[in-house]
């Protein structure tokens, strides 16, 4: 026998008798057996859903190794590297040298030579410095795309299994419905209740089915947004396996703090910014040391004088007037701002990651107050209020307040549980990765 029979004999039993310690005791036991019922562990709706659908449960953990893999926006966000390694072989490619041949009627009637451009400044080794700085940024982009797949797949993740709950809730909620009407649709027929029971009942199933199409539509729709992020069809059935309440154990304010300061991916990305600017600095005053040009060739058939005549040169630009004065400045702002930029990054994240683990730690309370005495509680009062209309000793008006309580109360833990996992996810954007 189920707590739920259970329970409605022995409050049966205790409103025959009339005594009050019969009653009490008969509460105290219903809401034990809810507690249980409700902490009862997800694995087992997890199996029983598995066993009626053929699909293996999926874990959040199992979901995010997926999606690491298969997620397409990651994947064409990992191209960007190969972008960058072109970029780093053009930045180190040495300039050609160049031919010239020519003929004429004039005297000496042909000549030839070759240009060499020479490197005195060094500035191949200053744009690959730079290309270097661009490549280490791909690092940072995949990084700065794993913590939004992150959070985007733990609010689909936990978004579904909440509309899972909810089908179910809105399921029981229909049960409920249905036997206050049986109850209503009984009394009437006995002549003890007038009709407009019987139609507050009826509006109560109606109410309840749609609360319920409306689940089974809002689980639909959330089961496409996780299939997307995994790359699957939206319409593939999935089955979760785990607990809303899932979490890991939450660190210390400092350890958090350390961890976002060298970890923060906005950080990280000024820290990449600010080194490309450096590099790109010193390109600019290596750019500053003309580079000369050196020629050598013949000159060819001039009679009466020679047949051959070799002759050599140089030519650089002399950097009277542009010496990238002005580039050279604004890199230095650009350097000055980013700087800046860090400075202030760094203390709204060192206030973002302390808001952010007060609202998990809230959130966790709220849960456990849910879950321990909440929800237990409001089921007790609807089976109590069901049992009491049933004796005629209470309006449908109490039993369906009772039963519009315990839907309210169970769709907010519902949310709570959501929010808590939205917490989470909040923190680790922050963090720049899982919480230790």
């Amino acid at each position: 026998m189920g707590h739920s029979s259970w329970c409605h004999t022995r409050r049966s039993e205790a409103f025959a008798k009339g005594t009050h310690v019969g009653k009490l005791t008969t509460i105290l036991t219903c809401v034990v057996l809810a507690v249980l019922a409700e902490t009862s562990p997800a694995r087992a709706q997890a199996s029983a859903a598995q066993a009626q659908s053929g699909v293996a449960p999926l874990t959040f953990r199992e979901a995010l190794d997926v999606a690491t893999v298969l997620n397409l926006e990651l994947a064409a966000i990992r191209l960007g590297r190969a972008v960058r390694e072109a970029e780093l072989r053009t930045a180190g490619q040495r300039p050609n040298p160049d031919v010239a041949a020519e003929i004429t009627k004039d005297v000496p009637h042909g000549d030839l030579s070759i240009a060499f451009p020479l490197d005195i400044g060094r500035t191949r080794s200053r744009r690959i410095a730079v290309a270097k700085e661009g490549l280490a940024m791909a690092d940072v982009d995949e990084k700065t795309a794993l913590v939004a797949l992150r959070r985007n797949v733990r609010l689909a993740f936990y978004g579904l299994m909440a509309t899972d709950q909810e089908t179910m809730l809105a399921e029981d909620v229909l049960k409920v419905a249905e036997r206050v009407k049986e109850v209503a649709q009984a009394r009437f027929d006995e002549g003890a209740t007038p009709r407009l029971d019987v139609l507050a009942a009826d509006l109560g199933v109606a109410r309840s089915r749609a609360d319920l199409d409306l689940a089974r539509s809002s689980r639909r729709a959330a089961q496409a947004e996780l299939n997307a992020l995994l790359n699957r069809p939206p319409g593939q059935r999935l089955v979760l396996a785990g607990d809303m309440a899932d979490m890991p154990a939450l660190p210390t304010l400092d350890q958090v703090t350390v961890l976002a300061a060298s970890a923060n991916v906005e950080l990280l990305a000024l820290d990449r910014d600010a080194a490309i600017e450096e590099a790109t600095l010193g390109l600019l005053k290596a750019e500053r040391v003309p580079m000369p040009t050196f020629s050598f060739g013949a000159a060819l058939d001039a009679p009466g004088e020679f047949t051959v005549g070799p002759h050599a040169g140089v030519s650089l630009a002399l950097p009277f007037f542009s010496r990238n004065q002005g580039e050279i400045a604004g890199s230095t702002a650009r350097s000055s701002q980013i700087r800046a930029r860090r400075e202030s990054i760094r203390r709204v994240v060192e206030a973002r990651v302390f808001a952010a683990l007060e609202r998990v730690t809230a959130q966790r309370a709220l849960v456990e107050a849910f879950r321990a005495t909440l929800v237990p509680t409001a089921t007790s009062l609807q089976g109590l209020a069901e049992e009491s209309y049933r004796l005629g000793r209470s309006s449908i008006l109490a039993t369906l307040e009772a039963q519009r309580s315990l839907r309210d109360v169970k769709y907010d833990y519902v949310q709570a549980l959501l929010n808590l996992q939205s917490a989470v996810a909040d923190l680790e954007d922050i963090l720049g990765g899982p919480i230790l």
